[in-house]
């Protein structure tokens, strides 16, 4: 079976969650076998970020990322779908080397490119959707581009054989926003490969423990994107009622644009207590989750929260909203520890809780990295979604178009 995967993102282009999704769950495809035979996989996706054009991942995926026009800062939305064409120019050419038996579309951003070849090729497409525009602006659709997106969401949807989504909550989002029939959605989580997370050694535990904890302060780490879902201002926010309790404390926020937030944190006098790193490499990124005292994810939407995956498979304490995703990763007072979104009060409780019995942060942590590798590892992923590629191409075969 012949399967076209288009995705906007695919390393060394990754601004986000689903860059890294497609990345891990490609070669894993290509491991599937599907009604005894193999499952052959090839992305189509965008250059902005170099790479190879023709890439052979393994024997069975191939990765091919088309050079497109900039896109436009003030016209984002058109500038995007008018460079899904090249993404359809390049597809139609595979195609009449091979066909394909379905289309794998990722989120509105190669919407257009899906929908064309689904009714120029008459084969099913299938939409996974990571995230919706409504959900990032809690229900609302701020301006003529943020309707745009949500409209190209809904077409992508409801253009859709069926739709992947990564979370119960992503699913019944869909329902409410785009009146999805409930039975079109299958649910099939997010994961991480613990196998390609840095080896932190010893030597560099401690450089980094003494880099950032020279005093013994315990470590607090925020991880992620510097934009209002993510809620880093609500954990800042928190920062005067944790230190009020535990003085000797520091958060490390790693993710671009950070220092934004710096004023809040003046204002609020714990300036000297957080350090924004900026981006940082992925090596370092693992390392600083096994120094850090606790992980935390202060989001005020996320339909799954990858980085709380992260987290959790190198051995940190994490806290995190319950909210979206998130609150069915992370059980509270099992796996992790969960608080109110939006509520500063709320994170300030877990951080003392967790700080205060070091013995139920311990057994929190082991449950956290078992349920890691055995529910949420790539491998599994790929399979539960080459069975709904396998189901897909079948209803296809059986249906006049």
């Amino acid at each position: 079976m012949r399967i076209l995967m288009l995705s906007w993102e695919y390393p060394p282009y990754v601004v986000g969650g689903m860059g890294k999704h497609v990345a891990e769950l490609v070669p894993m495809l290509g491991c599937q076998v599907t009604a005894a035979e193999p499952l052959f996989v090839d992305v189509v996706t965008t250059r902005f970020a170099g790479g190879p054009v023709v890439e052979q991942l393994n024997e069975h995926v191939r990765i091919f990322r088309v050079d497109t026009l900039p896109l436009d800062p003030l016209d984002h939305y058109n500038s995007v779908v008018a460079n899904n064409q090249f993404l359809v120019e390049k597809a139609d050419a595979l195609h009449a080397e091979a066909p394909y038996a379905m289309i794998h579309a990722h989120d509105w951003l190669v919407g257009d490119a899906g929908i064309q070849l689904k009714h120029r090729w008459r084969r099913p497409l299938l939409t996974t959707i990571h995230a919706t525009e409504r959900g990032r602006h809690q229900g609302n659709t701020p301006g003529d581009a943020s309707r745009q997106i949500d409209r190209m969401e809904w077409l992508a949807c409801f253009e859709a054989w069926r739709v992947i989504a990564c979370s119960d909550y992503m699913r019944n989002e869909l329902v409410h926003y785009f009146g999805l029939p409930r039975a079109k959605v299958d649910v099939i989580p997010n994961g991480i490969n613990l196998e390609s997370a840095y080896a932190c050694t010893e030597e560099e535990r401690v450089a980094l423990r003494a880099r950032y904890s020279p005093n013994g302060e315990k470590l607090l780490l925020y991880v992620g994107r510097i934009v209002y879902e993510k809620g880093l201002h609500v954990l800042i926010r928190a920062m005067p009622r944790i230190l009020a309790d535990h003085p000797n404390t520091r958060l490390l926020v790693v993710g671009k644009n950070g220092q934004q937030h710096l004023p809040l944190a003046t204002q609020l006098e714990v300036a000297d207590h957080i350090e924004f790193l900026g981006f940082v490499p992925d090596a370092e990124r693992d390392c600083l989750y096994r120094i850090a005292d606790a992980a935390v994810f202060p989001s005020i939407y996320e339909p799954f929260g990858i980085v709380a995956l992260e987290a959790m498979g190198l051995d940190c304490n994490v806290i995190a909203s319950s909210v979206g995703g998130l609150a069915e990763v992370i059980q509270h007072d099992v796996n992790g520890l969960n608080v109110f979104p939006d509520n500063p009060v709320s994170i300030a409780w877990a951080v003392n809780e967790l700080f205060t019995d070091e013995a139920a942060a311990a057994r929190r942590r082991q449950l956290a990295m078992e349920q890691v590798s055995s529910v949420y590892n790539w491998n599994t992923i790929a399979r539960q979604t080459a069975e709904v590629y396998q189901t897909v191409v079948g209803e296809r075969l059986g249906t006049n178009w």
